[in-house]
């Protein structure tokens, strides 16, 4: 592995080095002092000896023991200067211990037991790759971007704290989709303050319910409200775990819902529409789905256009822009109650089929809607943190290790606190 290492007349002036500018501060490791260090124009070694104040102990209990065996190891460590590759070799104990009996090897506890390399490389690559791709970060290094991806994971593992499940007053639950062929994950964040809590593959009752059943009492009892869109499967599951707590459709579901059937009605006028009214709806998606407010003053005459050569899609129009009046309002729970009947009943009586069917789902589920004016939440946050998700799986060019991806965005999460 390596070149022939300087050992005259580089020897003397290097330990005396040593000794000048205390290396044992620049490679600190823990009942290990420097005993040589040789530079090349590949690297640099470092060669450590024991602590002679250390004795052999059991890595488990810490009792001393007899020495069984005897061995060397060798791990990669950060860059010095513009040597990339920088390698510490240490000697290692194995004793056995009578107490626990079992055998055990002593190394530094600055180097990874598995990995070969310190934790402070560990932890320097990671922070690296939290800002870059796998790539990019390998190719500062001069290792794989496989080893990228394990040293960025077993930093997160090791320094992340636990999902913080105490005092949780608001859940936010949604699926995300983070590879083709409907490969779905459930994500769980906290409402209040963005903490991503639980990511798991699936987005079925199964897969929430895991996450709800591993709630303590405690913890269940505190949880006043959950978000979710209109999946049935996440609302079961809320039910018969949390059956307490109130379950809000979100405001950004519901307007999707209308929107997409204001936008059926849209293409069947066109399809019924004379050749001259076809060109005056073609093209007219956002003048219907966007709001007045942000319509410029020409978008606002071909809206006014197309509503007064179209009977149906100026019904369409109104209700939809009466049913936001609802949510923009700040309604109390009451009144927003009695103004959705009122919206669903002349819904069902305008004679847009897509828009009943709509209207009816929310008769359907209308407590829930109304939860939103009680708690006043939606699933912007989680919404929002789904395309980090989208933009931390783009950056890694696909990500299969849906562990990885939980580690990675519960860190941005916390960044966020």
């Amino acid at each position: 592995m390596w070149l022939l290492w300087w050992t005259y007349p580089l020897k003397e002036p290097i330990e005396a080095a040593v000794n000048a500018v205390n290396f044992n501060k620049l490679w600190a490791f823990n009942g290990y002092v420097i005993e040589k260090v040789m530079a090349e124009d590949v690297g640099v070694q470092v060669k450590m000896r024991f602590d002679r104040r250390r004795k052999p102990c059991c890595v488990h209990c810490g009792r001393r023991c007899p020495v069984h065996g005897t061995g060397a190891g060798l791990a990669r460590d950060l860059p010095v200067a513009d040597h990339t590759e920088v390698y510490v070799t240490y000697p290692l104990w194995q004793v056995y211990c009578k107490h626990c009996k079992l055998f055990s090897t002593a190394r530094p506890p600055e180097v990874h037991p598995s990995r070969g390399a310190t934790w402070r490389l560990l932890r320097h690559v990671s922070a690296w790759a939290s800002q870059c791709a796998a790539t990019t970060v390998a190719a500062m290094f001069g290792i794989s971007d496989s080893s990228v991806r394990r040293y960025d994971k077993d930093v997160l593992e090791a320094d992340l704290p636990g999902p913080s499940l105490d005092g949780i007053e608001v859940l936010l639950v949604d699926e995300k989709s983070v590879r083709r062929r409907h490969g779905y994950v459930t994500v769980v964040l906290n409402g209040r303050s963005g903490e991503l809590l639980f990511m798991e593959e699936g987005k079925k009752k199964e897969v929430l319910g895991k996450f709800l059943a591993g709630l303590g009492p405690e913890q269940k009892a505190s949880i006043r409200a959950v978000c979710i869109d209109r999946n049935g499967a996440y609302k079961a599951a809320i039910e018969e775990h949390l059956p307490h707590a109130e379950i809000v459709h979100d405001l950004f579901h519901l307007m999707m819902n209308l929107n997409a059937a204001i936008d059926e009605t849209r293409r069947a006028e066109w399809h019924k529409a004379s050749a001259a009214d076809k060109s005056v709806i073609k093209g007219s998606r956002y003048l219907l789905l966007g709001g007045r407010e942000n319509l410029t003053d020409s978008a606002i005459d071909r809206l006014a256009r197309l509503v007064s050569i179209n009977e149906p899609l100026t019904k369409a129009y109104v209700l939809k822009e009466s049913f936001r009046d609802i949510f923009r309002l700040g309604r109390s729970p009451n009144s927003a109650r009695r103004s959705l009947i009122e919206w669903c009943e002349d819904a069902m009586a305008s004679g847009l089929a897509r828009l009943a069917h709509f209207a009816k789902g929310i008769v359907r589920d209308l407590r829930h809607v109304i939860g939103y004016f009680k708690h006043h939440i939606t699933s912007g946050p989680i919404e929002s943190f789904n395309n980090q998700i989208a933009r931390v799986i783009h950056r890694a060019c696909g990500m299969t290790d849906i562990d990885y991806l939980f580690l990675k965005m519960r860190a941005q999460s916390l960044q966020r606190i």
